[in-house]
């Protein structure tokens, strides 16, 4: 190569160098500079979020009941195979008749006090229990309407597997008075 050929060689190489240095700083620029987003619509967003809430209060809805043993209940042991289904839930343990966990009637010497009765010592009805469960009837009815199912009129007994019948009798007939025909007990699985 000649040694005019040389400086022009140069001249090229820091050219070069030039304008890559040019375009690194504008590049930087570009990115030290945040792109503003003026108008961001989050309906559609919100939207989602709400489908997902609804199906989640759903799926929780739907789950099992979750019934609390303690000394005062003890479940009869079955070799049933039906499965549970979703309804309300009477338990009578021997201290106390509750609806969901609600407690309702208190129990002594395995009877519910007749104050608790309209008809006195002798009569069938519970009335602190029949009045809850027309509530719950009412509840269950309207949303029953409102999902479009029907109202099965389902209750789950859990009772204390040495509840006297007279007892459980009341119970059943209280419930039957408050629209309650369909009744399931609730006993434990035997291993045999």
């Amino acid at each position: 190569m000649s040694a005019a050929a040389e400086p022009h060689k140069k001249s090229l190489n820091e050219m070069t160098r030039l304008a890559g240095k040019k375009a690194i700083r504008s590049f930087a620029r570009k990115l030290a500079e945040p792109e503003t987003i003026k108008d961001l619509n989050i309906t559609p967003m919100m939207d989602m979020m709400t489908i997902i809430l609804v199906f989640l209060l759903k799926s929780f809805s739907a789950s099992s009941s979750t019934i609390t043993f303690d000394q005062n209940l003890k479940v009869p042991r079955s070799i049933t195979q039906l499965k549970v289904k979703e309804a309300a839930t009477v338990t009578v343990t021997k201290k106390i008749i509750m609806v969901d966990g609600e407690p309702l009637a208190p129990i002594t010497n395995g009877k519910v006090d007749p104050k608790d009765k309209p008809d006195g010592e002798n009569g069938y009805k519970i009335a602190p229990l029949a009045d809850y469960l027309e509530k719950v009837a009412k509840k269950e009815k309207k949303v029953a309407e409102l999902t479009g199912q029907k109202f099965e009129a389902m209750l789950m007994i859990v009772a204390d597997q040495n509840t006297n019948y007279r007892l459980l009798t009341e119970v059943l007939y209280s419930s039957g008075q408050a629209g309650y025909a369909n009744y399931r007990l609730l006993v434990l699985k035997s291993k045999e």
